[in-house]
């Protein structure tokens, strides 16, 4: 039996959620949880207990630095990977997302929507995805 890796995508915009989940949910691979309010995200992953933390808060917001503060300092949450995302709204189906700075995932630059689900994929089972190459 194989189960579904969980994320949760925290994000105030439901057009960057919508897009998101939809790509996700379509691999049949995820369960998703949307968080819409960032200073709940602490609490629907202490609930929700997920491998992987999508977050749409800039981290020059002070919502960024704080939810990402909290999340590290609890120990259940030191291996989730943390990937922070944005919507691109000059293309059609576009995000910024990946790399990694001082433990945390980002991407300076915008990606098409698949580019994402397989930058997830690689985040939440690297040995399969590397077998495929």
């Amino acid at each position: 039996m194989t189960f579904l890796k969980k994320i949760l995508l925290v994000d105030c915009e439901p057009r960057v959620t919508a897009v998101v989940r939809k790509a996700l949910e379509a691999t049949g691979k995820y369960m998703i949880k949307e968080e819409r309010d960032s200073r709940h995200t602490l609490n629907a992953a202490r609930w929700f207990q997920p491998d992987l933390i999508l977050l749409d808060v800039p981290m020059s917001h002070p919502d960024g630095e704080r939810v990402t503060r909290q999340l590290r300092a609890d120990r259940s949450f030191l291996d989730t990977p943390l990937v922070f995302l944005s919507m691109d709204t000059s293309s059609e189906g576009g995000v910024a997302s990946g790399g990694m700075v001082s433990g945390y995932s980002f991407s300076a630059t915008p990606v098409p929507i698949q580019e994402l689900v397989r930058y997830v994929a690689e985040l939440l089972n690297p040995a399969a995805e590397q077998s495929k190459a």
